[in-house]
């Protein structure tokens, strides 16, 4: 039985792709051959950096950091404003009354106990609204925030008996500052009208009681005041 003329054209022409696709195969071996020739061996590490351009990246970053110094406006939130004016001095801070200061001073440390409008506790805290614990000499209430004070107090004809933290050195650690604010602030408000103490007055109550180791009670508070001090300090400002 003779083979069909179509399926013999047909393996032929099949013979003929594969051996094209061998000579194909072998071209292209032979490029890839040859291009492995002419390639550099590999090798282990980096490239060093060209000198040259070490050099380009120093000048680079040198003036960098000298465009910056002299066009950063010492870095000032206005300093692209067109009114900034880096000759101009800087602006000094806000100043604050000892009074206004000692406001914010009682609103965070005392308003819990004493309350906003100083009437304080029933038995527990004493108020400092019209309480001449607070109005009378200004050392006593020094002495007090200072060092603290303890057991039972008398105050406009009730009985109190609820511990004070001390606010000096030993005890919260507020600054003089704070301190002579604070005592300012309950002096003269709630109908109080005393004087103000200044920072100096606190700073020298300060360094005659800061090593008390223990708080002052009512009946020792009291003792071995010098003269009420008569003029009006200063006002300290922020």
């Amino acid at each position: 039985m003779s083979e069909h003329p179509q399926n013999s054209a047909s393996n032929s022409n099949s013979r003929e792709s594969m051996e094209k696709a061998a000579m194909q195969d072998e071209h292209m071996q032979d490029v890839h051959a040859q291009l492995l020739r002419e390639k550099e061996e590999p090798h282990e590490g980096f490239s060093p950096v060209p000198i040259f351009l070490m050099f380009v990246f120093a000048a680079l970053c040198f003036w960098g950091g000298v465009y910056l110094v002299e066009y950063s406006g010492d870095f000032q939130a206005n300093a692209f404003s067109p009114d900034f004016d880096p000759n101009a001095s800087a602006p000094k801070p806000v100043e604050i009354s000892l009074f206004d200061r000692g406001a914010k001073v009682f609103r965070n440390q005392c308003v819990a106990c004493h309350q906003a409008e100083g009437t304080g506790v029933p038995g527990v805290y004493p108020p400092l609204a019209g309480s001449s614990w607070v109005t009378g000499h200004p050392e006593v209430v020094s002495r007090i925030l200072i060092n603290g004070l303890n057991g039972k107090i008398e105050v406009a004809g009730n009985t109190y008996n609820g511990n004070m933290p001390a606010f000096g050195p030993s005890g919260l650690a507020l600054s003089e500052k704070d301190l002579a604010g604070v005592i300012t602030f309950i002096r003269q408000s709630w109908g109080n009208d005393a004087s103000e103490v200044s920072v100096q007055m606190i700073a020298d109550y300060t360094a005659s009681y800061s090593a008390r180791s223990t708080p002052w009670t009512a009946v020792d508070v009291k003792e071995g005041l010098g003269p009420v001090p008569t003029a009006e300090p200063a006002v300290e400002g922020e």
